[in-house]
């Protein structure tokens, strides 16, 4: 929790300082400004703060008196439906929108990335100025911003395509009005340029403060390279940590607590947006486990197997212990803000079943995982697969390390499918935000989109394109230099 504090609490003051502009001669002594600034260590550690405020936006994380949070993206797959209004993301659902109506959750993704983006940028030009850190910190903080260049652009080329690709400062007079959109294979170059700094020079540590480590960023390089349909570089990758006898990492025996209760030094978490009540919180408890604004689909249901104990620690079902009602979920007598979903289903994974909406919307606080082990084993089993290598004993161990982990037990596979490693990732990762991506990545969004059924009166969902488009206000201030995406 200190650790949390230590790293977003001067967030405020620090966003301040990047947007000093020195309009007067001499600055005021209180108001620090490039040039009076880059000092010492902690003003060096501020600036890199910031890098990571944007994480802190609850289309990354969560927040205090939101109506939604990051779980939502899970919304734009076949795992999960959405009723609110939230930022947008049930018109999108419904594939019912174009650039004009994305103000919400396509306007703020890309306004968020590129903001933290220039943040990232803002402190490596100018980190070297400051002599009191060592070689060594220097480029333990530059690993830091790197890493997380590359993952807010890894979020833009899978959304967006095409974006904009500036590695410094931007300056007033700059050419930002007249700059094409870099193509995606561009970009991508750069984030493996980026992650590959970060992972020769962060440490080789398990996680545990909210500071991005070796293999956070072994985690989302191998991420972008099989969004990229680079196997063979992929499964390489995953295994520099896998098959090192000193990996930090393992697989936490109790599943549901890696995302409850249990987060805190845990093994299998690899990166993640840390939080702590009551100073720093959200409101996961009232908007999933009480409003039920997001929520199962039955096609997610059936995707587990039957005897399978990861769906009654993901989905509520009728009788589970509710903290809206003694008697359990669906009977009568619910005090839930919300009406329980027309499929007769809620989530549960990361919900608190203790917690009502009158301390849940206060003082939730658990930590939003972005990168956890399991989920580097299944990419590894998958770039083994789809790389010609899935008969290697390491790739079917890899899957069958996930199923048969204490608290789940699953009967080990006897051999890896496509199938198989799809529909491991679904049920073993469902609702944390990674279904959408993995659809899109594999190229059947079209197909399976459109099966599912977003309301009782049995409603279809449409598939309206693989890439969002570029919003409408950035299409206005390009004036012509972009063209917008296919499909809009």
């Amino acid at each position: 929790m200190k650790a949390n504090k230590t790293i977003y609490g001067l967030l405020v003051l620090t966003n301040i300082l990047i947007s000093c502009s020195s309009v007067l001669d001499k600055d005021p002594l209180t108001n620090p400004s490039t040039t009076n600034y880059w000092n010492t260590a902690i003003e060096a550690q501020k600036a890199l703060i910031a890098c990571y405020a944007k994480l802190k936006e609850p289309l990354y994380s969560g927040g205090p008196n939101q109506s939604g949070n990051s779980l939502y993206w899970e919304a734009l797959s076949d795992n999960a439906l959405n009723t609110s209004g939230w930022e947008g993301f049930d018109v999108i659902m419904r594939g019912d929108f174009d650039p004009s109506t994305t103000a919400g959750v396509v306007t703020k993704t890309w306004q968020f990335a590129f903001q933290g983006i220039a943040n990232c940028n803002y402190f490596l030009a100018n980190v070297d100025r400051v002599s009191a850190l060592s070689e060594a910190e220097n480029k333990r903080m530059k690993g830091e911003a790197s890493f997380l260049r590359a993952y807010y652009y890894n979020d833009l080329v899978q959304l967006f395509g095409d974006v904009p690709l500036n590695l410094k400062p931007e300056a007033l007079d700059g050419d930002f009005q007249r700059r094409p959109r870099t193509t995606k294979a561009t970009v991508v170059a750069q984030i493996l340029q980026d992650l590959d700094f970060a992972i020769a020079n962060l440490p080789q540590m398990a996680y545990s403060d909210g500071r991005a480590v070796k293999g956070s960023a072994i985690g989302l390089k191998t991420r972008v390279l099989l969004n990229n349909k680079r196997y063979r570089e992929a499964a390489e990758t995953a295994w520099s940590l896998i098959g090192d006898a000193s990996n930090p990492f393992s697989l936490h025996p109790n599943y549901a607590g890696i995302f409850f209760g249990e987060q805190n030094n845990n093994k299998e978490i690899m990166f993640s947006v840390l939080f702590a009540a009551p100073t720093d919180y959200h409101s996961m408890d009232q908007v999933i486990g009480g409003r039920m604004s997001v929520f199962p689909t039955t096609d997610l249901k059936d995707a587990y197997e039957s005897n399978d104990p990861r769906r009654k620690m993901t989905i509520f079902e009728e009788g589970d212990p509710w903290a809206y009602n003694p008697k359990g979920f669906m009977q009568a007598g619910s005090t839930a803000e919300g009406q329980i979903p027309f499929n007769s289903m809620a989530f549960k994974k990361y919900v608190d079943t203790a917690v009502n909406n009158a301390s849940g919307a206060t003082l939730s606080d658990q930590h939003f995982v972005k990168i956890r082990y399991a989920d580097l084993l299944l990419m590894y089993a998958e770039a083994m697969f789809e790389s010609g290598q899935g008969t290697d004993p390491r790739a079917l161990k890899a899957l069958n390390d996930v199923r048969t982990r204490p608290g789940v037990n699953m009967a080990p596979q006897t051999m890896l499918t496509q199938a198989v490693i799809r529909n491991e990732r679904r049920v073993e990762l469902a609702f944390e935000g990674l279904r959408y991506n993995d659809l899109i990545r594999w190229g059947i969004a079209h197909e399976v989109i459109p099966q599912i059924t977003y309301d009782k009166q049995g409603n279809k969902r449409r598939f309206k394109a693989y890439l969002f488009p570029i919003p409408l206000a950035e299409m206005d201030r390009m004036n012509g230099v972009w063209q917008q995406n296919e499909g809009y």
